[in-house]
């Protein structure tokens, strides 16, 4: 590759049982790499298989060589209910006390993941697989999310 790193495109298919398989352009075309569960785990097989089909080693391609496309899944629409399902860190009691909550989700394109605000806790980022896009939803738990989305929109 010499001394410039090669940018490399890369981009993600979504599969029915919410995986991921990972492509890249490669010198014959379009060349799949690789397979994961995980959205964390897109980019460094996408840039494994990039060193392995373009025969290069893996410390030769930077994370910032490889140019990305995480298109929006075909599961969820925007302002949909979710649950929390799964955390990153189980063992952090502040991400643990999330699981079992129910939100409001919200594609956002940059992360490859989903806003999603729950009642006491506001928004934070979460992949699609710590996600149930299929809750069952109590009108207890859509007062109280309402009673809290009014509540954090007014000013002292």
């Amino acid at each position: 590759m010499g001394d410039q790193p090669k940018r490399v495109r890369a981009w993600v298919r979504h599969l029915a049982d919410r995986s991921y398989v990972v492509l890249i352009d490669g010198p014959d075309g379009e060349v799949e790499v690789g397979r994961t569960r995980r959205t964390r785990d897109v980019l460094s097989t996408a840039r494994a298989g990039a060193a392995r089909v373009l025969g290069v080693p893996e410390d030769g391609l930077g994370l910032d060589d490889i140019a990305l496309t995480f298109a929006r899944p075909p599961y969820g629409t925007d302002g949909q209910w979710v649950r929390i399902v799964a955390v990153e860190n189980s063992h952090d009691a502040s991400e643990a006390s999330e699981i079992g909550l129910l939100g409001r989700a919200y594609w956002f394109d940059h992360e490859a993941a989903w806003f999603v605000t729950v009642t006491g806790s506001g928004t934070s980022l979460h992949p699609g697989e710590h996600l149930d896009f299929a809750p069952s939803v109590t009108d207890e738990e859509v007062a109280a999310f309402d009673a809290y989305i009014s509540g954090a929109n007014q000013r002292p």
